[in-house]
């Protein structure tokens, strides 16, 4: 997906509805208003002029945008589609015919080749589909007929400073349907920000240029606080009888704090002796894997704001290097819950005064919380995973 501060574009995620379609008058007139803040922040009025002619509204992008996915993909399915045999082969493989390259980029900016490569085959498959949109069109598409005017009138904005700088056409800056762009899916906020010219050739392409591509991303990782040593996550056995509200993103212990309780490395090893801050969680309930987040995790998820996401390229990464599979199977029988379940959820917890925030059918942290709470008092275990029964438990609780 594509690197914050950027909005998340998962099928666990719900996107923003697109608001009424926009008359090509008003179109302009957004264009407009972007102009003139393009034009204070120091943009070339012939770029924008350049760039702006003929531009119309992208139909497409609107109707994608529009869509709301009913379900949310289950731990057990996000990540077999995240993480394959043939990606994980052909990650090793590019690791191998770019060893050069990133073990110069993991000296210099201290992250870990295999995650490097592990977040090119998560955004694009390793550079086969970057998505073939007007990067610069869809953002400002976006800005003007969708509610999220505001950050993307200034990725707008940015993706002026870009055809500005960078001595690019709109032709040459392609990208997904929402805007982010080449081998790292990159948004035009994180190019300008974070974008390096590794090639040295006055341009930075991270399109056609590997150099370019695994240098921005490493430098927009360190940025975010990305450090050597410890990994993103590991799979870990938790020990008979562990208080399952622990495993919860919000309880932060020290890395040797865990393995004092008995937690270990899934293959029975030792946590590495750490004053780390790390959680435990536990993506498909307590029937499933259990994976201890080291403070990498968070750089991780300043790519893109999901546990599963987050999770998927530190297993790629994991097993990109030559490490071990994931050992605890995720449960054959977990299933997706609809939007309008979850809702039915929040709406029933809130009823039982488990739960205070917005009713929005995302199954997030203060979802998980509440059902927690629930399971707690109707004697279930805790792990904050809505199972069938536990929701048709709520449903006869709460009328």
């Amino acid at each position: 997906m594509i690197p914050s501060p950027k909005i998340v574009l998962l099928a666990a995620m719900t996107a923003v509805a697109a608001g009424p379609a926009l008359a090509q008058s008003d179109f302009q007139a957004c264009l407009q208003n972007i102009r003139s803040e393009a034009v204070r922040q120091g943009v070339p009025t012939a770029t924008i002029d350049t760039a702006f002619r003929g531009l119309t509204p992208d139909a497409k992008v609107v109707d994608l945008d529009s869509r709301q996915p009913e379900f949310s993909l289950t731990y057990g399915k996000y990540i077999a589609n995240a993480v394959t045999p043939d990606r994980i082969a052909r990650g090793q493989q590019k690791l191998q015919q770019n060893r050069g390259l990133l073990t110069d980029i993991e000296r210099e900016y201290g992250v870990a080749a295999p995650y490097l490569v592990a977040f090119w085959g998560v955004e694009t498959n390793y550079g086969s589909f970057m998505g073939d949109f007007s990067a610069l069109r869809s953002v400002a598409t976006l800005a003007c007929m969708t509610k999220r005017q505001a950050f993307f009138s200034n990725e707008t904005v940015q993706a002026l400073k870009i055809l500005a700088n960078n001595h690019m056409t709109t032709q040459q800056m392609k990208g997904s349907w929402a805007g982010a762009m080449g081998n790292m899916q990159f948004m035009p906020s994180t190019f300008t920000k974070w974008a390096v010219d590794r090639d040295g050739n006055g341009r930075i392409d991270i399109w056609n240029s590997l150099p370019d591509a695994f240098a921005s991303a490493a430098n927009f990782l360190r940025g975010v606080g990305f450090k050597p040593g410890l990994p993103a996550a590991e799979e870990v056995i938790l020990p008979q009888g562990f208080p399952l509200d622990q495993a919860d993103t919000t309880v932060d212990k020290p890395v040797r704090a865990w393995a004092a309780m008995g937690v270990k490395r899934a293959g029975g090893g030792a946590l590495p002796a750490s004053d780390e801050p790390s959680q435990i969680i536990l993506p498909a309930g307590w029937r499933g894997p259990a994976f201890i987040l080291y403070p990498n995790f968070k750089a991780v998820m300043n790519w893109n704001r999901s546990t599963l996401y987050a999770l998927s390229v530190a297993i790629l990464a994991q097993q990109i290097a030559g490490g071990p599979t994931i050992m605890q199977a995720a449960p054959t029988d977990d299933a997706p819950l609809a939007r309008d379940t979850v809702i039915d959820i929040q709406t029933r917890l809130t009823k039982l005064g488990l739960y205070t925030d917005e009713t929005d059918g995302l199954l997030g942290p203060k979802t998980r919380s509440a059902v927690r709470l629930f399971q707690k008092q109707a004697g279930l275990p805790a792990d904050g995973h809505p199972t069938p029964d536990m929701v048709a438990r709520l449903q006869r609780t709460v009328r």
